[in-house]
């Protein structure tokens, strides 16, 4: 919760010249890493003791590519190899594909308040062109995002409750629901620590798997006259307060947007508050059925992540090559 030394969910905006909502300088003028500056030494080390007993292991990365039908927007990966013989017997290849196309982080380049054009520490498009410095990807790789996760299922709930999901509508998850959620799966809103890393699961690449081949003839139709709709979290006070005053380090799930999209609650759009207001990372189709099947075995939502950007200076996302360690 909020401390003397943080500033409390209310007292938001800190540049008053700044976009509503933004914490630009909580962690100085230079910052490069925004929430990624809880992950300190003594919450990684601590989370690690606590939540590594078995050393089993799950990757939470879709392959790259996963969203080949239907098709999105983004260009998914393309590999060239070439053969070495007869010189030598020996294989090189080159990949192509946009670093947001399957499993990924969104970096602090990637989205900024769009009525004011300013990303990050109020940082700009001309700054971007002109250095690979200021927001890129390789920042957060130095370190890497590891820490203690905790996975709110929200689709299984779902289906046992009999709710109805489709995961390519602009369908919006409430907060109330995540808050019922961790009460079934014997947590609550207290259950969180300061450099958190929190996954939501909400059937997209489930169904997206599963989906009857005219779904997917009908969609990749509308896909190429429109950018796709997503379900996800519903954009609110309540949960930007939460993640706030829960000092949560990064949040990540299986949509394609993470949070609804298109989002229709512009006061609070999410991919604004979080990537361009606090340097929050933000996950997005992340393989999250395995660890489901895991967690519900176990009884157990809390588990070791670590996830390993790529040093790539400049970029604006990375796939995540992230494991959940149990």
């Amino acid at each position: 919760m909020a401390s003397k030394s943080r500033p409390s969910f209310k007292d938001l905006p800190l540049d008053k010249n700044g976009p509503t909502g933004n914490a630009w300088g909580l962690w100085g003028p230079d910052d490069q890493l925004g929430t990624l500056n809880l992950l300190t030494d003594e919450i990684v080390g601590r989370a690690a003791k606590e939540e590594i007993r078995t050393g089993a292991r799950i990757s939470l990365n879709w392959s790259l590519t996963g969203p080949s039908n239907p098709r999105f927007p983004r260009k998914i990966l393309e590999i060239k190899t070439t053969n070495k013989a007869p010189l030598k017997h020996a294989h090189d290849d080159e990949w192509t594909f946009n670093s947001q196309a399957s499993s990924q982080w969104d970096g602090f380049r990637h989205y900024a308040y769009q009525k004011e054009a300013l990303y990050f520490m109020g940082r700009t498009a001309e700054e971007f062109a002109a250095s690979p410095e200021p927001n890129g990807i390789q920042h957060v790789s130095k370190k890497g995002i590891a820490g203690r996760a905790i996975l709110v299922d929200w689709y299984s709930w779902a289906q046992k409750k009999g709710k109805s999901v489709d995961a390519t509508s602009d369908q919006a998850v409430p907060f109330s629901d995540i808050v019922e959620v961790l009460n079934h799966q014997g947590m609550s809103l207290s259950s969180f620590r300061p450099g958190d890393i929190v996954f939501f699961r909400l059937g997209y690449i489930d169904q997206y798997e599963n989906m009857s081949d005219e779904k997917r003839n009908t969609l990749n139709e509308r896909y190429k006259t429109q950018k796709p709709e997503n379900i996800g979290i519903q954009a609110s006070r309540e949960f930007l307060e939460f993640l706030w005053e829960n000092q949560i380090a990064a949040v990540a799930g299986d949509s394609r947007a993470f949070e609804a999209w298109p989002c229709k609650e512009l006061e609070w759009h999410l991919h604004e508050w979080l990537l361009a207001g606090w340097g929050m990372p933000i996950g997005e189709l992340f393989d999250l059925e395995e660890l489901s099947r895991q967690c519900t075995a176990q009884n157990r939502y809390t588990f070791f992540l670590s996830s390993s950007p790529m040093n790539a200076p400049g970029a604006v996302a990375s796939p995540p090559n992230a494991l959940a360690f149990f």
